[in-house]
């Protein structure tokens, strides 16, 4: 076992039952909403698209942190102390910041699949088909593994371990590079912000000339909910970055240094999988459909049949 605490802070310390709470009713609600997203995409043909495909890479990146967080940080929370040898606890938590940072590289290639859509509609299959999509993060994956891989053997070599401290209620250790994560983050928000204003200012355009009634507004409406739901993301990553980095010392307390690092840690990738949800054509219209149909069923029972107006979705 590792301690990195003199002091016991068990779950019988108000902020470690806090934090387990908190954790655990996260972890419920993160499985739920990212598995949705999984699951919807292999079990329903339309969800089958380039952007879906890199929504579900998200998802199995959210629950995979989301899991990693509370193996690691739930037992020692619970019981005053890590139940992992250091190295293995820093291979775990160095995981999980690549997979986080993995997501937010997503937050530039979305931002262009969505201007090469609007802009270049023609050329986007063969720019952003699947089997490319599929490639692309395959060999990020690959990338990733390679930079988790060389880390850790500096780490290990160093004794520079990354680990979870009872006592702050957070991960702790030597970042390779502090300040550069949190000016990363920033570029990372930046760049992807200025390539969806020309996203933006397109969508707009055809907005206004396009009539209402005409058969491709349904398509214009569509790409402006994909392009609210990468600013939602993107802005994500760079709130947990800049509490975690610059922020995570304004309160002297157990409780905010959990909240600061470890809970909105957590809860981006939560709240990440709600918003890919959220503006999930597929899903929202089987809500539509199923309320819809529990409607009509309702009045058929309660009541005289009423004829309704035709729904158009």
């Amino acid at each position: 076992m590792n301690s990195t605490n003199t002091t016991p802070y068990t779950i019988s310390d108000w902020p470690n039952a806090a934090a387990a709470v908190l954790m655990i009713t996260n972890t419920c609600i993160g499985f739920f909403f990212n598995f949705l997203i999984i699951t919807s995409f292999f079990t329903d043909k339309k969800q089958k698209t380039s952007f879906n495909l890199v929504c579900v890479f998200r998802s199995i990146n959210n629950v995979a942190i989301i899991f990693i967080l509370t193996i690691v940080y739930i037992p020692a929370i619970i019981i005053g102390e890590s139940i992992y040898h250091p190295m293995v606890e820093t291979v775990l938590l160095t995981t999980a910041m690549n997979l986080k940072v993995y997501n937010e590289f997503q937050s530039i290639y979305l931002s262009i699949n969505r201007l090469v859509a609007i802009y270049f509609p023609l050329k986007y299959n063969f720019l952003f088909g699947i089997k490319l999509t599929l490639a692309f993060h395959f060999i990020y994956y690959l990338d990733r593994v390679r930079n988790v891989t060389f880390e850790n053997i500096d780490r290990y070599k160093d004794s520079k371990f990354m680990l979870f401290s009872v006592k702050h209620l957070a991960y702790g250790g030597v970042f390779v590079t502090p300040d550069g994560i949190f000016y990363w983050s920033l570029g990372l928000l930046i760049f992807p912000f200025f390539v969806n204003i020309f996203t933006f200012a397109r969508l707009y355009y055809l907005k206004r000339k396009t009539n209402q009634n005409a058969a491709n507004f349904k398509d214009i409406k569509k790409n402006m909910a994909l392009f609210f739901q990468i600013i939602f993301q993107d802005s994500l990553f760079f709130i947990s970055v800049a509490f975690t980095m610059k922020m995570n010392m304004l309160i002297d307390h157990r409780f905010y240094s959990f909240f600061s690092q470890t809970f909105l840690w957590q809860s981006i990738h939560v709240i990440d999988g709600i918003i890919m949800l959220l503006f999930n054509e597929g899903l929202s219209r089987k809500k539509r459909v199923t309320s819809i149909e529990a409607s009509k069923k309702h009045t058929s029972t309660a009541g005289p049949v009423i004829q309704t107006p035709t729904i158009v979705t």
